[in-house]
């Protein structure tokens, strides 16, 4: 009888083949330290100065990296910057979209073993602030970022995808207004808390957020609910 690995026999390499991909791999990690060197290197200037009075040499003395080894990866600072906040609005884009999941609710929504009402999707957001609390303190305070302007159409275009099918275009205005309303609030708890010192947990802040979230939340919940019902026959 035959065995199914006779009938998928391993790949075979040749050495030539094993050494190219080696190679690849220790130039792949090789590539992620210079770019994480010089992102933090990035990040720890911009909390002394703006963007545009930080020069590419003293950046490069910083990460301990060449010049040569820079313009390698970017063409620029500002092209270093818009890479590092590429790389973070792809993580946010991620939670926005786990968000939103629920195909009954404006949010996803979870309910503990002890009855509380739980926004996964939040509390992420307020993790990720604390564990990479420079990184967002750059992205949220400096005027050269577009990174919060993503975020809030990223999801007005989330949210609004989600209720087109069950609310018509009034509803749908109203939605918009208390999505921005909302998403401006979150923001100002999370700018306050950055500017206090980030006294509170993570789990403190969290709490006050959703608390804040599910009292505006329930009026588009209400009209999702009320769309729902006039279409119903």
């Amino acid at each position: 009888m035959t065995t199914s690995s006779a009938k998928n026999p391993a790949p075979h390499f040749t050495a030539n083949e094993q050494t190219k991909q080696t190679g690849r791999k220790r130039d792949d990690r090789r590539t992620r330290r210079t770019v994480d060197a010089l992102q933090k290197s990035l990040i720890k200037l911009l909390l002394k100065k703006s963007l545009r009075d930080i020069t590419i040499t003293e950046l490069t003395e910083l990460a301990d990296i060449s010049r040569t080894t820079f313009y390698l990866h970017y063409t620029d600072i500002n092209d270093l910057f818009s890479n590092l906040e590429d790389d973070t609005y792809k993580r946010f884009e991620k939670i926005i979209h786990e968000s939103l999941v629920d195909s009954s609710m404006i949010l996803h929504i979870e309910v503990d073993k002890s009855g509380n009402v739980q926004l996964p999707g939040i509390y992420e957001v307020f993790k990720f602030i604390d564990d990479n609390t420079d990184l967002c303190i750059i992205l949220l305070t400096n005027p050269d970022s577009t990174f919060l302007s993503r975020i809030w159409e990223e999801g007005r275009t989330t949210l609004m995808n989600k209720t087109a099918s069950t609310h018509n275009g009034k509803a749908n205005r109203a939605v918009e207004y208390y999505y921005y309303a909302i998403a401006n609030g979150v923001r100002g708890l999370i700018e306050h808390w950055l500017e206090t010192g980030m006294k509170e947990s993570v789990d403190e802040v969290y709490r006050i957020s959703t608390d804040y979230i599910l009292h505006n939340l329930s009026f588009l919940q209400r009209e999702s609910t009320q769309q729902k019902g006039i279409a119903q026959p």
